[in-house]
């Protein structure tokens, strides 16, 4: 401090010397920082003649280190006029005032160039003013020299580090990268400047959504770099336990662990290793008829249950305990008893169709032994629900005879009704008739008793008996002498088809061929004749 005292000053303290003038120039002790200025030979050290108040510059010329600040444009005193020290510094107050006095909840510290943002607005003054944080070298030095470091708010870095040195989580991981080039002035945690896309491993997909404690930990001992991430292994706990081929991203998505890519799995996955191997006509069906997201595939043939919580994955996990967990029951046929209690007692996997219940089988265990054109007749054909037609299969018909299944084709309407069919008919086929009348018992009814709208003539031989032309053994007119009729045939007429005489007619009950009346002049059948 400089300790000059003019030729003037001394001059007008002779002029002024007197009690009053004495009050004015001095109107108090100064503080104890400056008590070393007391007496009126160091007046002017801080006040210029004939001028009110404090010089600025004078202050500096002491005050070296804020000097130096004021110069650099750095800190809020390079903010405020060069002559407004007394504004906040005020003196002659006595030893004990104190110099320093701020108001702190009214400073203005974004004058300082460091405004205080988010957690910082709710920091004490002396939180970050303390003697440890001071960097600056001359303030350090001077502060140290006059014993006021622990005072001074001056020579703090605006650099994170220089307060949060010891606070920092990272160690040397990070090298020379600042703290904001991630973090703000919120809470320490949080990194919302940091963008992991410029990391070497950018995140997508539910990696987005993750914590960053839940990948680094948390607290001092978090880890950032390095991290290995060559694999999904690296972070993940593998669920196959080594078991799956390949790497986790040939089939998993980090859109869910839960959602595959499909192309890969359909083409290199391993059924083999899961609960459920597949083989025959499993082994060729599709992925999707078994797996299909969001609901079960549901159809005629299928009836898809899953896992709970299993639905929305790409390849939800079914139900598949028995075959009826995923097949339709299409025999509706609960109370099956012996091998029909399961599919396989009849089907395999090597395909539904055709199943092991074969025609043996029906002949010894179904009940009803196959014979003649039933052994060509396909399942379904009997075993049909009548409800649902091919969808379902009904095993138990609880039927043996011929009217119990053919009763809806009977072409004889009812009139045969008591009459088995087999009677006259045989399972070879339905046209060959066996009928021999004199292994029935008629009672002495005639042919038109049981015939008689199988009659094709019409009226035309009313009264006749039909065993005049037919036989019992077949329908056919075996040998038919015309020489017993009217027109006896000779010469031309003996080599003569029916046909070229007896013409096919029309009448409302349907076709049918004439066989009388007929003309017998020449001329009724030879035009042209006379």
């Amino acid at each position: 401090m400089r300790r000059v005292v003019t030729a003037s000053v001394a001059v007008l303290l002779v002029v002024l010397a007197r009690p009053v003038s004495a009050q004015i120039l001095s109107p108090g002790p100064l503080a104890e920082a400056h008590a070393e200025l007391e007496g009126v030979r160091n007046c002017t050290e801080c006040h210029e003649l004939g001028k009110r108040g404090i010089a600025g510059d004078r202050c500096l010329a002491c005050h070296e280190a804020l000097q130096r600040r004021v110069a650099e444009g750095l800190g809020y005193h390079a903010t405020v006029p060069a002559d407004a020290c007394a504004d906040c510094h005020q003196d002659h107050l006595g030893r004990d005032f104190d110099l320093l006095r701020i108001d702190e909840s009214a400073f203005p510290h974004d004058d300082t160039g460091y405004p205080l943002v988010l957690s910082h607005a709710d920091v004490e003054c002396r939180d970050c003013h303390t003697a440890d944080h001071v960097v600056d070298p001359d303030v350090r030095r001077i502060k140290t020299e006059h014993g006021a470091l622990d005072d001074t708010y001056l020579g703090l870095d605006a650099a994170c580090v220089s307060c949060h040195e010891d606070d920092s989580p990272h160690r040397d991981e990070l090298g020379e990268r600042a703290c904001a080039d991630c973090h703000d002035e919120s809470v320490w945690n949080d990194a919302p400047a940091f963008d992991h896309s410029s990391a070497r491993f950018a995140l997508d997909g539910l990696h987005v959504d993750v914590t960053c404690a839940e990948c680094h930990d948390s607290g001092p001992e978090a880890r950032y770099r390095p991290l290995p991430f060559a694999s999904c292994a690296d972070c993940h706990e593998d669920p196959h336990r080594g078991a799956m081929s390949g790497t986790c991203a040939s089939c998993h998505r980090t859109a869910g662990w839960a959602l595959l890519t499909t192309s890969a799995v359909d083409a290199g996955f391993d059924h083999g290793r899961t609960a459920f191997p597949l083989a025959g006509a499993h082994a060729a069906a599709e992925c999707s008829s078994c797996h299909q997201r969001g609901r079960p595939p549901r159809g005629e043939l299928l009836h898809m249950s899953y896992r709970a919580g299993t639905s929305d994955r790409t390849y939800p996990v079914p139900l598949a305990e028995t075959c009826s967990s995923c097949h339709v029951d299409r025999h509706a046929f609960p109370n099956a008893t012996g091998r029909w209690t399961g599919c396989d007692g009849c089907h395999a996997e090597a395909a539904w169709s055709p199943s092991s219940f074969g025609l043996e089988r029906h002949d010894e265990e179904g009940g009803y032994a196959l014979e003649g054109a039933h052994r060509a007749v396909p399942c379904f054909a009997c075993h049909q629900d009548p409800d649902r037609g091919h969808e379902r299969f009904t095993l138990a018909l609880g039927v043996s005879d011929c009217v119990g299944c053919h009763e809806a084709d009977d072409p004889h309407e009812g009139r045969y009704a008591g009459v088995a069919c087999e009677t006259c008919h045989v399972t070879d086929a339905f046209e060959d008739v066996v009928y021999a009348h004199p292994e029935v018992e008629i009672g002495g009814r005639s042919c038109a008793s049981c015939h008689q709208l199988d009659d094709p003539h019409e009226t035309q031989f009313e009264g006749r008996d039909c065993s005049e032309c037919h036989v019992t053994e077949s329908y056919t007119i075996e040998a038919f002498d015309h020489a017993g009729t009217r027109f006896p045939l000779d010469g031309a007429h003996e080599r003569a088809a029916c046909d070229a005489c007896h013409v096919q007619e029309s009448a409302d009950a349907g076709a049918f061929v004439r066989y009388r009346p007929l003309g017998f002049e020449c001329a009724d059948c030879h035009e042209g004749v006379t």
